[in-house]
C-alpha cells in the first residue's frame, strides 16, 4: 500500500505539483497521465525516495518493485540471470553452484574431490529454495520480454540500456512485490512483448502505479486514473 498526503513536489524553484494526496492499495492499478514535463516521473522518484518532498509525506507498507526510466543499480559483473535470480536471494546459490561445476572438473584431483562432495549439499539448499522452479519461472518471464537465454548469460555491464531496463523489469516481475512502480515499461519491448506484459499486468493482483504512453496499455490494464 502507498498513500501519499498533501505532497508538493518541486525540481528546484518550479513546483510540479502542489497539494497531492491518493492512496494505492492491493488491486489498484493507476495510471499517471499528463502532459510531458508534469511531474509523473519525479512523483514517483518522490514515492520512492529518490527525489525529496518539498512538503507532504509518503508511507510504504509492503514490498515496491521499482522500474525508473533508465535504471542504474546493480552489479556490472553479474549476469542478467543473476540480476533477476538476485531479488529472491537465489543469485548467490547459483554462483557457488557453477563454481564447483568448474572445480568438478579441474585437473587438480584434490580440489575436483571437494568440489564433488560439496556440490550436493549446496544444490540441496538450492532446491529447498525452490531454486530450480525459480530459475524457470525467471527464464519465462525474461524470454517473454525479448531475453534469450544467451543474452541474459551476459554480465550487465555488456549489455545495451535498453537491454538492462528490461532484465530490470524481469526482475520486478519475478519478484511479485506487494506494489509496482513502472515508468514507461514498454520502452524497448516489440510489439509482441508489449502484449504479453499487457496481459501480464491485467492479471496482476498487487497496487500499480503506471506512467505511460501507451494509450492501449493504460486503457486496458489500469482501473484508476490520476491526472
Amino acid at each position: 500500500m502507498i498513500q501519499a498526503s498533501g505532497l508538493e513536489v518541486a525540481v528546484g524553484a518550479r513546483t510540479l505539483m502542489s497539494e497531492v494526496s491518493f492512496r494505492v492499495d492491493k488491486g489498484d492499478r493507476v495510471g499517471l497521465v499528463g502532459r510531458n514535463g508534469a511531474g509523473k516521473t519525479t512523483l514517483t522518484k518522490v514515492i520512492m525516495g529518490g527525489h525529496p518532498a518539498a512538503s507532504g509525506s509518503v508511507s510504504i507498507s509492503g514490498t515496491v518493485g521499482y522500474l525508473p526510466q533508465d535504471p542504474r543499480s546493480g552489479d556490472l559483473t553479474a549476469t542478467g540471470m543473476e540480476r533477476i535470480l538476485s531479488v529472491r536471494d537465489l543469485d548467490v546459490l547459483v554462483k557457488r553452484l557453477r563454481k564447483a561445476e568448474r572445480q568438478m572438473a579441474s585437473p587438480d584431483e584434490k580440489v575436483a574431490t571437494k568440489a564433488i562432495d560439496r556440490y550436493p549439499r549446496i544444490e540441496a539448499e538450492f532446491i529447498a529454495a525452490g531454486g530450480y522452479a525459480a530459475e524457470s519461472e525467471a527464464f519465462a518471464i525474461a524470454a517473454n520480454l525479448g531475453l534469450d537465454e544467451a543474452l541474459i548469460s551476459q554480465e550487465i555491464g555488456t549489455l545495451s540500456g535498453g537491454q538492462r531496463r528490461r532484465v530490470e523489469l524481469a526482475r520486478i516481475l519475478f519478484s511479485a512485490p506487494d506494489t509496482m512502480i513502472l515508468d514507461e515499461p514498454t520502452n524497448h519491448l516489440d510489439a509482441e512483448s508489449v502484449l504479453w506484459l499487457r496481459y501480464h499486468l491485467k492479471a496482476y493482483s498487487g497496487g500499480l502505479i503506471i506512467i505511460s504512453h501507451d494509450l492501449d496499455l493504460i486503457d486496458e490494464v489500469v482501473n484508476k486514473v490520476f491526472f
